[in-house]
């Protein structure tokens, strides 16, 4: 039994060419949709990475707030050291300032979300690893400020003075001091870091900006409060 396929009505050569056509519609079709598509995520990452600049660069007011009270903080604890010291002769502790370290605000909520809508498989790797290292710090100061806040309330109950106090009761207040101090050495020395490492990547408050935030700091008692710059050094390896 013999096939016989059908003749094209204009011949093979020009089904060919119709063929080919359409072939080559279809393939323009596709590269067009891959070039629109390959566009709007370039606009989603110009967009997100503007966003996380953003959310870094309040990272580093949050930083710099800190600091510049950190030591009024400092003063607030060694008062409470010298009461504590005190106590052990004359089984009394004079009334001192409430320590009151504050809260400021760290997140990476920018961040996380381009993780999760996928931007970032589309942010260059070494950018990629940078936004993950700049995260770092944040995520553990946001925990630690929380952390060094809880424990220094335990302090709070010697701020209108106790009499008479034991010397276990005081030793037991002295090691609690001992924590909150290797706290607040954890969170400054993180707080330094951070805007070390945000300042490499082109991340800086203007002079206005830190203006602002001295200026907005000033209802602190004393004369306590200054830049970041003027406070004391941590030692190599700290």
């Amino acid at each position: 039994m013999h096939f016989h396929l059908p003749k094209p009505l204009h011949g093979w050569r020009a089904f060919v060419g119709e063929v080919g056509v359409i072939v080559v519609g279809v393939l323009i079709a596709l590269g067009a949709e891959q070039l629109v598509e390959d566009w709007q995520w370039q606009q989603k990452v110009a967009h997100t990475t503007e966003e996380i600049d953003g959310e870094l660069h309040r990272n580093a007011a949050s930083a710099y707030a800190w600091l510049t009270v950190a030591p009024c903080v400092e003063g607030q604890l060694k008062a409470i050291d010298v009461a504590l010291a005190a106590a052990r002769h004359s089984g009394r502790v004079q009334p001192t300032a409430a320590m009151t370290p504050p809260l400021e605000r760290f997140s990476e909520d920018a961040w996380l979300n381009a993780r999760a809508l996928q931007v970032t498989d589309h942010i260059p790797r070494e950018k990629l690893t940078q936004y993950s290292q700049m995260f770092y710090l944040p995520r553990r100061l946001a925990e630690s400020e929380v952390e060094l806040h809880k424990e220094a309330a335990e302090l709070r109950s010697l701020s209108p003075g106790i009499s008479p106090i034991s010397t276990d009761e005081v030793g037991s207040y002295q090691r609690q001091a001992g924590r909150v101090h290797e706290l607040l050495n954890r969170v400054e020395l993180a707080e330094t870091l951070l805007l070390r490492q945000l300042a490499s990547h082109g991340i800086k408050l203007s002079q206005e900006e830190m203006s602002s935030i001295l200026k907005s700091n000033g209802s602190w008692p004393g004369e306590c409060v200054a830049p970041p710059g003027a406070q004391r050094q941590f030692a190599p390896g700290s």
